[in-house]
């Protein structure tokens, strides 16, 4: 049995959003991730999350611990215009840990990787990438240890993006 055997993605419910709120909190969460100020916001902006049919919502568990976050969208060229040219079946990822005693041991890249296999069986057609902070090294080497290659720096909302593609 290998760590990725233990990963389960349960769909981000109403009932869990104290729990993602908190992790927002946390600094090495917040760093990364914007988050509306004001809690009714956040709560407000996640529950229509939550309610779309764009994006996909996940809860990260470890065996029956809830440890991160996960989402993934189908990417839309004419929202997000900032990106190159990517093939039509193409989905982004964004994810982080939010229970601190996991990060930084490779519960990340197993999680992450585990995903993707699962996206992939589902259509191997499909495109997958994803867009940290150029300056977040240790995303970076966790996403390339997953298999995501280095496309290029992108400006994005008045940052810049590093755009990166699972190879």
């Amino acid at each position: 049995m290998s760590i990725q055997d233990f990963f389960i993605f349960n769909c981000l419910e109403e009932k869990d959003l104290p729990l993602l709120h908190r992790w927002f909190q946390e600094p090495h969460v917040k760093k990364w991730w914007p988050v509306p100020k004001e809690k009714e916001d956040f709560f407000d902006s996640y529950l229509k999350r939550i309610h779309s049919t764009e994006i996909s919502l996940y809860f990260v568990s470890y065996g029956n611990i809830p440890i991160g976050f996960l989402q993934a969208y189908p990417v839309d060229r004419s929202k997000e215009t900032w990106l190159p040219k990517l093939p039509k079946n193409t989905i982004g990822i964004d994810q982080f840990i939010g229970e601190i005693d996991f990060v930084g041991k490779g519960y990340g890249t197993s999680f992450i990787k585990k995903f993707i296999d699962q996206l992939l069986a589902e259509n191997n057609e499909m495109t997958v990438i994803l867009d940290p902070d150029p300056r977040n090294k240790a995303a970076i080497r966790c996403y390339e240890k997953v298999g995501f290659v280095r496309v290029g720096i992108f400006p994005r909302k008045g940052d810049l993006a590093l755009l990166m593609r699972y190879n």
